[in-house]
């Protein structure tokens, strides 16, 4: 600081003094020196021009620094018109704040650089770089994610279950038996159901239990069909000659039964094109009945509105959220641990998007110029945004300096001119002096 710097010399080292006070200290000793002179050689113009040199000399350094140090301090005390920077520190932020506000942020500058950017060639470079592409997406999904986990479950589930029920409501019951049909036949699920069925009645029908219901059935049979006195006696004798063995019926029976069912098991056996072919004959020929028509949709109805399609639906949104949450306590992504195919063909879905987004704006001229238009609406909304910014910034943190800090602040930025002003006053103060010198020898006058 010039003040520091101007005061207390005597007890700082030759070395920190800086070039504006050794000039003054130089000048003091010439003018010292130039004393002594002329007191030796008392008439000699040279002596005479020599002191009047060093006085003039002298005199400007002093008159500098005490103009440099008024700036921001009270030079040897002095009260009046002094530590102006200071006093005058309201005025002087005020002023910084509108240089920076309508100088290095003026609205001029502002567009004129904005117009030297080509916005839409550097925007397009960057949205084409496949990591930008991979962060975008990625952070889109995380955007869906975030944004249905803050929706209220209630909500949600009562729009799903009203979704749920208009796509239902909207589908005849036929389209969707005549669907299953197709669809049993293309996957050969009919097949496969055929096979488990026989496997299921062959375990019942090769039990012992069941040869021996078919031999009651086979004596119930027998009892009701014999009831005249003739069958009694046709009965009688078959029994007495063993023409008629029940027990061997019933395991010929079962044994039969056991045949079909492998058959029925068999892929493509006979028994099984047959059985398969009377089952969708039957079902089409159900399928166009106008009473199954109207049992499926009363039952279709009954179900849309019988079934507590919210509380499941929300019971079903609650364990996700709460599993969701957990996941991301843990910083793990819950879509991709958990639902690894729903997260990636999400992210395909995104990234398909995002490339025929791309693909439009490289090639629509109109859009290209409305999307060059908003980025610059933007960036320059933003810009003159920061011009008030910068300046409530600039207002606060220079309002917060103490003087001594502000002083500080301005005369480092400022120190070499202003120890170029302190030297230039001695420097000019012994040229005017010679001058006058020469002017005063010139009319005549003397120097005492």
């Amino acid at each position: 600081m010039a003040d520091e710097k101007a005061e207390g010399r005597g007890a700082m080292p030759w070395s920190h003094w800086n070039k504006a006070d050794k000039t003054l200290l130089f000048a003091f000793v010439v003018f010292v020196f130039s004393i002594c002179v002329h007191l030796a050689y008392r008439g000699n113009v040279f002596a005479e021009g020599f002191l009047f040199c060093a006085e003039a000399a002298l005199v400007g350094g002093i008159a500098d620094w005490f103009a440099v140090t008024a700036l921001f301090r009270k030079p040897l005390g002095f009260p009046y018109h002094t530590a102006i920077l200071p006093r005058r520190r309201a005025s002087f932020i005020q002023a910084s704040v509108t240089m920076v506000q309508k100088e290095f942020f003026s609205r001029r500058k502002i567009f004129h650089h904005l117009e030297q950017l080509h916005l839409m060639p550097m925007l397009l470079d960057w949205l084409g770089k496949p990591e930008t592409e991979a962060q975008l997406t990625q952070r889109a999904q995380h955007y869906i994610r975030d944004f249905l986990l803050r929706q209220k479950p209630e909500g949600q589930a009562a729009a799903l279950a009203e979704k749920f029920r208009q796509t239902i409501g909207q589908v005849e019951p036929e389209d969707v038996f005549a669907a299953c049909g197709r669809w049993l036949q293309k996957s050969g699920k009919d097949k496969a159901f055929l096979f488990r069925l026989s496997v299921y009645f062959t375990r019942i029908v090769e039990k012992e239990e069941t040869r021996a219901q078919i031999e009651r059935l086979l004596e119930r049979y027998k009892e009701e069909r014999v009831k005249t006195g003739w069958d009694r006696v046709l009965a009688s004798l078959a029994e007495a000659v063993d023409a008629v063995n029940l027990d061997d019926a019933a395991g010929l029976i079962q044994k039969q039964v056991l045949s079909m069912l492998r058959d029925l098991g068999t892929e493509d056996s006979p028994l099984q094109k047959q059985i398969l072919g009377l089952i969708y004959e039957k079902a089409a020929a159900l399928n166009e009945e106008p009473a199954f028509h109207q049992f499926a949709h009363e039952l279709k109805d009954a179900l849309l509105s019988e079934l507590p399609l919210e509380d499941v639906i929300l019971r079903m949104l609650g364990a996700v959220r709460q599993h969701f949450s957990e996941d991301m306590a843990r910083a793990v992504d819950p879509a991709e641990e958990d639902l690894p195919a729903l997260h990636s063909q999400l992210l395909e879905i995104l990234r398909a998007e995002y490339e025929q987004g791309l693909r439009l704006m490289q090639e629509d001229t109109e859009l290209r110029l409305a999307v060059g238009h908003l980025l610059y609406d933007l960036i320059a909304r933003s810009a003159l945004h920061a011009q008030t910014l910068v300046g409530v910034i600039v207002k606060d943190v220079l309002s917060r300096l103490t003087d001594e800090q502000l002083n500080h602040l301005v005369y480092d930025k400022v120190e070499p001119d202003l120890l170029w002003i302190r030297m230039n006053g001695s420097i000019v103060g012994s040229g005017i002096g010679l001058l006058l010198f020469i002017l005063l020898k010139l009319a005549g006058y003397g120097y005492v």
